[in-house]
């Protein structure tokens, strides 16, 4: 996703969520899951900032096989390991997919011609281009193969592998990979032998990891990823994974904590209290903040405690509701109308800020501010734009003065139209809001049918976003069409809107390659396509820009700007591609196939050859002892009507090494306390526990309690218990040690 800075803020919010893995106290897991893309990643280019970096496919693959050995090794699954890479991806994701890899060859791009001009001398041999990481491409292909070759040399000689179900599911088969990985748990979960306290561990880097476990419902899920060190433009991680620390994030807590989060409630709605569906609420709102599918709302960023402000309206408008928003992915329409009415005041308190200083303006401009001609208004606005105004506000306050004087006039007369019973900072705030319209989309009328499309729009986004972490793809070719989203307080009259998607397929993979790759990585593609990205001539030559604008849009990172290039049309696409069809190689017309799911396991009886995809750097398997079978595409399809929440077995609900906050008294309340997460002090509030003590003066003496606990083994550092032996009892004045 993921979702923008979400990771580190609930991590703030809720300290104890994460805990370093130590090798001696791991749980034992079940189940573990590979998100693969960022160990691909990891291993290829794990330094874009190094113009000299150079790397052979053979030192990737090895590296990438090393650290798929030290994961397993860590978390030891007793029955499925599931490696995922990334297939072709909806549509919806493909924008953003086109966003990034635009951004990543223009910065290279750019890093190149820096270093150059410095006189730096660049080595000969190609640099990795990572928008190769993409399905469909050569580098892609062979990856595939040589993860096949490693996983049936695992089988075949690390006993610790062979009582371990393995599927790989590769970039032939379509799907992101954690969402694949979704769709087999859900897949488990539906069948009538199912075990409810199996116990999950996915890999990934993704923070939208988070919002996938929770969806499961299941109680034993952890997050595994590399401590990662906030700073700088980007995080940074080391690459080398003996020199990585790891952490687990416990949704068992996550859980427990959104419970304390919204506790308030209990007494105060008239339906049943039920924290499933207040995480499934939970959910929905973590969305309206930021995804990978859709631009976020105005003005609502994590660092500026947007969160914090959909939590404190959730819990006053539930209790008027009569249920859940969130019903298992299914948006409740007319709820979340009132939900997001209530959550609108706040586009008027932001305006509110910024209408003081309109107004501040105006006094000093006088007229010029609606009649004077642009190239003085302009000059007006830039003195003014250093003394006041700040971020998004100067581009949506300041837009008019860049304006023809025909077009301010014009403005001028639509305020006048407005009617005359209107008060005046509601007439500013529509006008307001007219203008981030007009600047950011480039449209002339803000019209009611325009705002109303825009409301229709972002609600069936939603929807479409929580059908796909809650049942799968229900629509492979939707996709959100613009790049900013309509303010708050314009998403209204929605309750009735009837959304319904339409399934249609998966691209092949050479048309999401042609759909997402920049013309910079031309290369990647097979030769017969190239020229649509390059000649003048190209039916699609429009979607391939050799420069293009970013906007921050209110972010503070160059990589989190709206990458402004215009989105494909498919079926424009997919004609131009059909003329050059006929003359891919076999080779080619290999890769452009969508391919199944593979699953292995060992047998003691099988001893075949199994050759080597490069001989010259990996050795043939002499007696593989590997078998597998081919996984059909749907044969993990779960209806959405048949996707059911876990039964959750009270009896074994607590495993050793799964934290809860349950079995020790305590109290929990929100404080500023800047507690230390990622080598950083937080800035918002956080959830902090504190245990209770009962006050018995003679208990806590320090002879009773050495009596009690000294020479004998206890746990500590709740709620991540590991076992100690208690050596020596001290009460700041008396220390009593083990004879």
């Amino acid at each position: 996703m993921g979702v923008p800075k979400f990771y580190r803020w609930i991590s703030e919010r809720y300290p104890c969520l994460s805990e370093v893995v130590k090798e001696h106290q791991i749980p034992e897991f079940d189940n573990l899951y590979l998100d693969m893309n960022g160990i691909i990643h990891q291993c290829s280019h794990p330094n874009d900032d190094d113009v000299h970096f150079r790397i052979s496919d053979d030192k990737i693959f090895a590296d990438i096989f090393h650290y798929l050995e030290v994961l397993f090794r860590i978390i030891k699954p007793r029955k499925v390991f599931f490696m995922a890479v990334d297939g072709v991806a909806p549509r919806a994701k493909m924008n953003q997919q086109r966003g990034r890899r635009f951004r990543a060859a223009k910065e290279a791009e750019d890093k190149i011609k820096k270093a150059l001009e410095k006189g730096e001398s660049l080595p000969t041999e190609a640099r990795f281009d990572s928008n190769c990481i993409t399905p469909g491409t050569e580098f892609m292909a062979r990856l595939h193969e040589h993860l096949k070759y490693f996983v049936n040399v695992k089988i075949s000689s690390d006993k610790s592998w062979q009582g371990v179900t393995i599927y790989l599911s590769g970039h032939e088969t379509p799907g992101e990979g954690e969402h694949k990985i979704m769709e087999f748990i859900r897949s488990e979960k539906g069948k009538p032998d199912h075990d409810p306290n199996v116990r999950h561990c996915l890999y990934g880097l993704d923070a939208d990891l988070i919002m996938l476990g929770l969806t499961s419902h299941e109680s034993h899920f952890s997050l595994l990823r590399e401590e990662v060190r906030f700073g700088g433009k980007k995080t940074q991680r080391v690459c080398a994974p003996e020199e990585t620390t790891f952490h687990l994030l416990h949704l068992s807590l996550m859980r427990e904590y959104v419970d304390y989060e919204f506790s308030a409630l209990k007494d105060k709605i008239s339906f049943k209290y039920d924290i499933e569906r207040i995480i499934d609420d939970w959910i929905l709102m973590g969305f309206l903040v930021g995804n990978d599918f859709i631009p976020h709302l105005p003005h609502l960023h994590i660092n500026h405690d947007a969160l914090p402000l959909l939590y404190r309206t959730y819990m006053t408008v539930l209790p008027e509701l009569g249920g859940y928003i969130n019903e298992n992915g299914h948006l409740n329409l007319p709820r979340f109308e009132k939900y997001l009415i209530k959550l609108s005041d706040f586009d008027r308190e932001h305006f509110s800020e910024v209408f003081v200083d309109l107004k501040w303006f105006e006094s000093k401009v006088g007229n010029k501010y609606l009649n004077e001609a642009a190239g003085i208004a302009a000059e007006e606005a830039k003195n003014y734009k250093q003394k006041k105004l700040k971020g998004q506000e100067n581009s949506m306050c300041l837009a008019a003065l860049d304006k023809t004087e025909e077009e301010v006039v014009a403005s001028k007369s639509v305020i006048e139209d407005e009617p005359e019973d209107d008060d005046l900072f509601e007439t500013e705030f529509r006008q307001y809001k007219r203008t981030y319209y007009m600047t950011k989309m480039g449209v002339e009328i803000v019209s009611d049918d325009f705002l109303a499309d825009q409301a229709e729009c972002y609600v069936q986004a939603i929807q479409w976003i929580l059908h796909y972490y809650y049942h799968g793809v229900q629509s492979w070719s939707w996709y959100y069409p613009y790049h900013y989203a309509p303010y708050l307080s314009d998403i209204r009259n929605i309750s009735e809107l009837k959304i319904h998607f339409e399934l249609g397929k998966p691209f092949m993979p050479f048309e999401q390659l042609l759909a997402v790759l920049p013309a910079a990585s031309k290369d990647l593609l097979p030769r017969c396509y190239q020229h649509l990205m390059t000649s003048e001539e190209s039916p699609i030559i429009e979607y391939y820009p050799p420069d293009f604008k970013t906007d921050l849009n209110g972010k503070q990172q160059e990589w989190e700007a709206v990458v402004l290039i215009p989105f494909i049309d498919e079926t424009q696409l997919l004609q131009a591609m059909e003329s050059c069809n006929k003359y891919l190689r076999e080779e080619e017309k290999k890769r452009n196939r969508h391919s199944e799911c593979l699953m292995y396991w060992f047998d003691q009886d099988a001893g075949f050859k199994y050759p080597s995809p490069w001989p010259e750097k990996f050795p043939s398997l002499e007696k593989c002892r590997a078998r597998y079978k081919i996984i059909s595409l749907d044969a993990w399809h779960v209806d959405v009507s048949h996707n059911k929440i876990t039964k959750i077995d009270q009896k074994a609900l607590y495993f050793c090494g799964f934290p809860t906050l349950k079995h020790i008294k305590h109290k929990f309340f929100l404080k500023k306390s800047g507690v230390q997460v990622f080598q950083q002090s937080s800035r918002g509030e956080n959830m902090m526990l504190e245990i209770l003590v009962d006050d018995d003066s003679d208990e806590l003496q320090i002879e009773n309690v050495a009596s009690l606990v000294l020479g004998k083994s206890v746990f500590v550092n709740w709620p991540h218990l590991e076992e100690a032996r208690v050596v020596a009892v001290s009460d700041g004045e008396t220390k009593l040690v083990e004879s």
